[in-house]
């Protein structure tokens, strides 16, 4: 039977929709937790009062901070990272998240500052691993939307001891545990099965005895089939499986931004489907061209935009917004503008490496969905 498993492994909520609703100023915590410490609990109270402060120095209000400080009790059984984004009145978003952050950050302004959350989340791939011996296996979906779940296959073994028969009856013996390993393998592949059809993974991560491994691959549909990534090694236990499946998921990431960096590269060569730059990226944000937004947080930290109470009112200059009838636009972090409208314009965002040549220089650029 499957459950949830590890108490911290909570699910990573989306951004409901009334986030960018939030009255500013608006305070976004992302703050170190690291519960594998025995003082784990002490040095979060230490972190969040020093972060305290320096959000209530740069005009944070203490309502605010009055939302986010219960949160702190139990952070650190929850999680590496807690992220909290609260206004005045209420607390509008918390996650924990299982990697550390690159550190901790305190934002005081006019949106929610979401980019260490968007680049954290696109790096949570749906996938299971699966721990497997000649007995039987572990089995764990990660699903960043929902609890992870948790199987186990115990199959059965032949008690085999140091004074092995010999001769003939060695071979039988043999062949009667390979018979015996091969339908605990094929126990295995119907509890994943079933977990694949459960969940809808990207992919599945298998690692452990080599022969069990060759077992699974014979038992397996060929919808799961297509999924299996094995790891090599022999990685049987589940931490280490787990641990090494990261690596995994990591590529697989990196492949599909250095994807998408392609598409870009390309689409901007023939001046198609693409656009270049902060101005034209919002234009396009606008008209809700943008598929997906591509951005380079290194090379926009210091810009700023403008936005109306609207989600498609949007612009690199407020007298753009007030010629379509927004009164006293918004000025705000160009990275916070961009992905707002993204979010409400159902666009992806896509955080890439920092100094990547395709978005040199202004680090900003999008795929779109259609050109006008």
């Amino acid at each position: 039977m499957s459950e949830p498993i590890d108490d911290w492994n909570q699910p990573v909520p989306a951004c409901p929709p009334d986030l960018f609703d939030a009255p500013p100023p608006v305070i976004s915590v992302y703050l170190t937790t690291a519960g594998a410490r025995p003082d784990a609990a002490e040095q979060v109270a230490l972190r969040w009062k020093t972060l305290r402060r320096r959000l209530r120095d740069d005009g944070a209000p203490e309502s605010a901070l009055a939302e986010v400080d219960p949160l702190m009790e139990r952070a650190h059984a929850h999680g590496e990272t807690l992220v909290a984004i609260a206004d005045a009145a209420r607390l509008r978003y918390v996650a924990n998240l299982p990697e550390l952050p690159e550190q901790d950050l305190g934002v005081v302004g006019p949106l929610p500052h979401l980019v260490p959350l968007v680049a954290a989340t696109q790096r949570m791939v749906p996938h299971i691993v699966v721990a497997i011996d000649r007995i039987g296996a572990e089995l764990v979906a990660v699903l960043p939307a929902k609890p992870d779940l948790h199987a186990e296959v115990a199959g059965r073994d032949l008690h085999i001891t140091r004074s092995a028969p010999g001769g003939w009856s060695q071979r039988r013996f043999q062949q009667r545990a390979e018979n015996r390993w091969e339908a605990n393998a094929r126990e295995v592949a119907d509890e994943l099965t079933r977990l694949v059809d459960a969940t809808a993974p990207r992919l599945v991560v298998v690692s452990g005895d080599v022969r069990a491994v060759a077992f699974l691959r014979e038992h397996v549909p060929a919808r799961v089939s297509s999924l299996l990534m094995e790891v090599q090694g022999d990685y049987s236990g589940l931490d280490e499986a787990l641990r090494r499946s990261g690596d995994v998921v990591t590529a697989i990431v990196d492949e599909e931004t250095a994807a998408l960096l392609a598409d870009y590269e390309r689409e901007r060569g023939e001046d198609d489907l693409s656009s270049v730059g902060p101005s034209e990226t919002l234009e396009a944000l606008a008209r809700g061209q943008v598929g997906t937004l591509l951005l380079d947080p290194s090379r926009t930290v210091t810009h700023t935009a403008w936005f109306g109470p609207e989600p498609a009112q949007v612009a690199s200059c407020p007298e753009d917004l007030e010629r379509v009838g927004v009164v006293d636009p918004t000025e705000a972090p160009l990275d916070d503008v961009l992905i707002r409208a993204a979010v409400t314009t159902a666009a992806k965002v896509r955080i890439t490496p920092p100094g990547v040549g395709q978005l040199a220089p202004s680090g900003v650029g999008g795929l779109l969905r259609f050109r006008v």
